[in-house]
């Protein structure tokens, strides 16, 4: 394993094998990183938030690029999602699908195998499928999301437990947008 200095990883988090993780990326409770068959790689200021599950399979590594949010219980396997994405709680990727950079895959969204996302698309489940809203995504919000998980696992260094105010709120939601300008996304 490969884990930057800044990087956290709760106690009850579990990760081993050929696993990278960027700067300010950070895995909570009960998620599961298994990278004992290929690569898995977390950007900077990524989180995989609770319950959620990351592995691959010998043919195909899995990548997720810089300031992506992963919500509970998702579950993404050899796949590669770009940055500043929204991953919703319960959603399920597959091998070789391709999420594009900005791209939001709301809660509980099954993108199949080799499926490609476009950049900045939100999708949403119907019906057992998905529907792809081009353009529509708002990866202000998820990179927000993105740096509050950065300050939430200083805090829990630090066992301070309380809200954000809206002020902090507000400067997460400012400094995402920079981030945006400096990635072009």
């Amino acid at each position: 394993m490969k884990i930057h200095e800044t990087a956290f990883i709760h106690p009850a988090a579990t990760a081993f094998g050929m696993l990278e993780m960027g700067p300010l990326s950070s895995l909570w409770p009960g998620a599961v990183v298994r990278a004992d068959l290929n690569e898995i790689r977390l950007g900077e200021g990524v989180n995989i938030q609770d319950n959620s599950t990351l592995h691959t399979d010998s043919t195909g590594s899995l990548f997720i690029d810089d300031y992506t949010l992963v919500g509970h219980n998702a579950m993404l396997h050899g796949c590669k999602i770009g940055k500043g994405c929204l991953i919703g709680i319960g959603a399920v990727i597959l091998d070789e699908a391709v999420i594009g950079d900005g791209a939001m895959i709301l809660a509980g969204c099954m993108i199949r195998g080799g499926k490609k996302i476009p950049p900045r698309a939100m999708v949403i489940p119907k019906n057992g499928d998905i529907v792809i809203y081009e353009k529509k995504a708002k990866p202000e919000m998820s990179i927000a999301g993105c740096l509050e998980y950065i300050q939430l696992a200083k805090r829990f260094q630090e066992n301070v437990f309380k809200p954000f105010t809206k002020e902090e709120e507000n400067q997460f939601v400012e400094e995402a947008k920079s981030i945006i300008k400096r990635y072009g996304i």
